[in-house]
């Protein structure tokens, strides 16, 4: 699914405003909020309009001029000068990063030209530090909650100008504080684009990674920022094309012969102390540990041993919890491997996690997905997980968090992975009020009703249709059916993917 939304220029809004004025007599306000309403209910997308400016003089506007000054320096007929390119890139990054400077700021400064200027000044100075620097520091900001400036980083299609930044990263390799804005820029712009996500893997993505790790690695912020981007590239969360090439991302990233694996592994160690890179490496690993040969490497190379020891080090930090519980998940995938898991420490560590954090709904969910991983097919694993109390565990989540949609989902998915093998179970689970639970849940997130039908069915309970009234309970986030079916139009009910979201988990 692509996004269809209609867009108009800044020109053409200006101009309905100033015939606003000039027609009808209007304040520049009213004017403003007239044309504003005349393109909404045409259906026209204004994220790329600056109004608070319309028709008034912008010739003095800091901003504006700013942006003028970066252009010329960017420009091959405004000199080589490397340092006046990075001066100016570091005024805008001030005016659009000043406390006073809303939203509108960065439209306006995008809609002027500043993103191509600062990729200009990177494609001109790449090899000078303090314009690599200024530039990649300046894109952060012009994207940063920023859609419309994203976008233009996406065009033209057949050649996207985010080339221009890929192509620049390997220009100083050596330089750790260039590899960190770079990478940190990377992993912003990524997150939720598919065309960036492969516009990097394209421009020798895996060797990028590789050498900032390579070389930087003892760095906590390198090895940190590498994470988070690894967890991007190889996370399928931009659920507006219907194409995705995260897996092939994973399988190249994970390929022993890509060597970054045992790079990250080197990484976890030399950072064992410290939480907020092991967050970002474990998430690196998940992404990574889609295939079977990929799971196997991990375990043969000792990276399962790392991550549990981060674990056992780490569980009270609930973000490393989940993400090694998320990771567990996909290990345990592996038929093998999952018996190990469930009989060993992991499980422990897991039930430890899953009551320090019973409050934290982003624990008990990956919690729930890697217990119904380790259950799926394997009733001896079912066997020691109940015996553990994973019945009381799963009902008590459900309980504790009503409104979390995914907490439930991936509870009633456990519970029937369980039960499917080992039906004996289910009177003991139903001893409770686990099918109350289980219609409730139903019956007030969307997303739940498929599993509920599912799990109801399996536990031999009354499972009726797919749930008439879901999505319409007290704990619901939709009001009505037909809000429901307007957030299905609008491409905000989103498509189950093979892979887990970390947008969901977070």
């Amino acid at each position: 699914m692509t996004n269809q939304s209609k867009r108009i220029s800044q020109e053409t809004f200006d101009e309905t405003v100033k015939e606003n004025m000039d027609d009808f007599d209007m304040s520049r306000e009213d004017a403003i909020a007239d044309a504003i309403e005349q393109f909404k209910m045409q259906g026209i997308d204004l994220s790329n309009i600056v109004t608070s400016l319309s028709c008034s003089d912008t010739s003095q506007n800091p901003i504006l001029a700013a942006t003028k000054r970066v252009q010329e320096s960017a420009s091959t007929d405004g000199g080589n000068d490397a340092g006046q390119a990075a001066s100016g890139m570091h005024e805008l990054r001030e005016l659009l990063s000043a406390p006073d400077a809303d939203a509108e700021a960065k439209v306006m400064a995008g809609n002027a030209g500043a993103v191509e200027a600062a990729l200009g000044a990177l494609e001109r100075f790449a090899g000078e530090r303090e314009a690599a620097l200024s530039a990649y520091r300046l894109l952060t900001v012009l994207i940063a909650k920023c859609e419309t400036n994203r976008q233009r980083l996406c065009e033209p299609k057949g050649a996207p100008r985010v080339g221009i930044a890929c192509r620049a990263l390997p220009a100083l390799p050596d330089d750790a504080e260039v590899q960190e804005v770079g990478v940190r820029f990377f992993k912003l712009a990524s997150t939720k684009c598919e065309a960036i996500k492969s516009e990097f893997m394209r421009h020798r993505g895996v060797e990028n990674i590789r050498s900032a790790l390579e070389k930087h690695g003892q760095s906590a912020a390198i090895a940190a920022e590498v994470g988070g981007l690894v967890h991007s590239l190889t996370n399928a969360d931009d659920y507006s094309t219907l194409m995705s090439g995260v897996f092939d991302a994973a399988k190249a990233i994970g390929h022993d012969k890509a060597q970054v694996l045992p790079l990250v592994y080197a990484a976890m160690r030399e950072h064992a102390g410290n939480p907020t890179v092991l967050k970002e490496l474990v998430a690196a690993l998940k992404g990574c540990a889609i295939q079977k040969d990929v799971v196997e490497q991990i375990i043969k190379d000792g990276g399962m041993n790392l991550v549990l020891a981060a674990f056992r080090e780490h569980v009270s930090h609930n973000v490393v919890a989940a993400r090694c519980m998320m990771l567990i998940a996909n290990m345990a995938e592996n038929d093998d491997l999952k018996k190990d898991l469930c009989s060993g420490e992991a499980y422990d560590l897991m039930l430890n996690a899953m009551g320090m954090h019973a409050n934290d709904p982003l624990v008990v969910k990956c919690g729930f997905a890697a217990m119904a991983s380790m259950a799926l097919r394997m009733p001896e694993n079912t066997a020691i997980m109940m015996e553990k109390g994973a019945g009381t565990l799963l009902l008590e989540g459900m309980r504790a968090h009503p409104s979390a949609a995914e907490v439930n989902r991936q509870a009633m998915i456990a519970i029937r992975n369980m039960v499917c093998r080992c039906p004996e179970i289910a009177p003991v689970l139903l001893a409770d009020d686990l099918e109350e639970l289980i219609k409730t849940a139903r019956d007030s997130h969307i997303k739940c009703a498929e599993a509920a039908f599912d799990c109801l069915r399996d536990l031999g309970c009354e499972y009726g249709g797919l749930g008439d009234q879901a999505g319409k309970g007290a704990n619901s986030a939709y009001v009505s059916a037909s809000d429901s079916l307007q957030k299905c139009k609008a491409g905000q009910l989103k498509a189950g993917s093979a892979m887990v979201t970390w947008e969901e988990e977070d």
